[in-house]
């Protein structure tokens, strides 16, 4: 990738993550802290829960692995860059090559067809990958096909379910091929058949060797990952998946 160092010291080839001794502390009167030396690893293919109640971290956690804010002290590696030493550009470049997000509300535009918006992932990033409308639609296509939606795709988000937004963000996440799939609450605004039919999804992708990290509140969903931690006062503690 360029402009990204090379990384300073050696990891397991399968690494997607690790986090070492990551704190981080925001300035208050008190100061919050809300990470405490957070030590993960997650390695390619592997799908992780993170689940914890409302103010134990999650959400800086969250930041953290998407490249969003940085520990104030600890080291992050995602997929075998330590991203303390990058500047802001080189962030953005490993961020919009490795992580694909899958968040809470679907963010798809209403007024665009599931392909377009799937598609918006690249129009995004044409500047580095200089792919054509013509790539990008096929791309899309593919996306759509892994997701279960080909037939949905000249379709509008009002059409669909929630389950099939959330299947077009997906989509539209996958189309950097990315390391990592980081999902925040991913089944938060869904029905309980909806949540079924994106966890199945997220089963799927695994079985193909798609890296996931999923954060939520719900035990139920959590349940559903290969490997559970659990998060508390800003501390990790593995549990029996």
């Amino acid at each position: 990738m360029t402009g990204v160092p090379p990384l300073t010291e050696a990891l397991g080839v399968d690494e997607v993550i690790r986090l070492d001794g990551v704190h981080r502390v925001f300035d208050s009167q008190p100061p919050v802290r809300a990470l405490r030396d957070v030590h993960l690893t997650v390695r390619r293919g592997e799908h992780l829960s993170v689940v914890g109640p409302s103010g134990s971290g999650k959400s800086t956690l969250l930041n953290i692995l998407g490249l969003l804010d940085t520990p104030t002290s600890g080291d992050y590696w995602l997929d075998g860059v330590r991203t303390g030493a990058l500047g802001d550009r080189q962030r953005t470049s490993l961020r919009g090559s490795s992580i694909g997000f899958v968040f809470q509300a679907f963010h798809l535009l209403p007024y665009r067809t599931v392909e377009e918006n799937v598609m918006l992932a690249e129009i995004y990033r044409r500047r580095r990958t200089g792919r054509g409308r013509r790539h990008r639609a096929e791309r899309a296509g593919a996306a759509l096909d892994r997701v279960g939606l080909s037939h949905r795709n000249g379709f509008r988000p009002d059409r669909l379910s929630g389950g099939e937004r959330q299947r077009v963000a997906i989509a539209r996440a996958l189309m950097s091929e990315p390391a990592l799939l980081l999902c925040d609450e991913p089944t938060g605004n869904l029905d309980s058949e909806n949540t079924h039919s994106v966890l199945e999804l997220f089963d799927q992708l695994g079985a193909q060797g798609m890296t996931l990290v999923v954060i939520t509140h719900d035990d139920a969903v959590s349940r559903r990952a290969g490997r559970r931690v659990r998060i508390r006062d800003g501390r990790l503690m593995e549990e029996p998946a």
